[in-house]
């Protein structure tokens, strides 16, 4: 292949138009790791109501008032789902209850809408937050409670280690 122009912007005499080809093996952005770019708080049991062979005492409020309320974990569902479907890396955040008690308690993630407790406001917050700079909770949906043997707060790599892509 040789340049229509030499280096010092002349014509190059030994230039003649062609066919060119480049075989490629692979093409790859540069960039570093992929993070999140958007944090959506949800809730947790979204996926619950109207769920066959569901016993409705035995779940939280929202769940059992669900068609009560309007629907509202139907549209958070609904809302996840617009998420998912974007192409945005996101990270999809369902609090258990949420309290306003302080934060820094441990906290336990879970995956599948499986899990039911509590959860103070302070520490989704702080979860929010650091989520963004955490390459695994990029595309993920993680349900989080408080509870002992949970990962503390402040270790974000323990808390996401375990968490599976959607």
């Amino acid at each position: 292949m040789l340049s229509k122009f030499e280096y010092d912007k002349a014509l190059n005499p030994k230039f003649s138009p062609g066919d060119f080809r480049l075989e490629l093996e692979s093409i790859k952005a540069y960039g570093g790791e992929r993070l999140p770019k958007f944090v959506m708080v949800s809730s947790a049991g979204v996926t619950r109501p109207g769920k066959p062979g569901l016993n409705l005492d035995e779940e939280p409020p929202a769940v059992r008032l669900n068609d009560q309320l309007g629907g509202i974990l139907t549209w958070k569902l609904r809302g996840e789902e617009a998420v998912r479907f974007s192409g945005i890396p996101y990270t999809i955040v369902r609090p258990c209850a949420l309290t306003e008690e302080p934060g820094g308690e441990e906290l336990i993630f879970a995956q599948g809408d499986i899990i039911k407790g509590k959860v103070s406001r302070e520490d989704i917050a702080e979860l929010c937050i650091q989520a963004l700079n955490q390459p695994q909770a990029c595309n993920v949906t993680i349900e989080v409670k408080s509870g002992q043997n949970g990962h503390g707060v402040g270790d974000w790599r323990g808390l996401f280690s375990e968490v599976k892509p959607d």
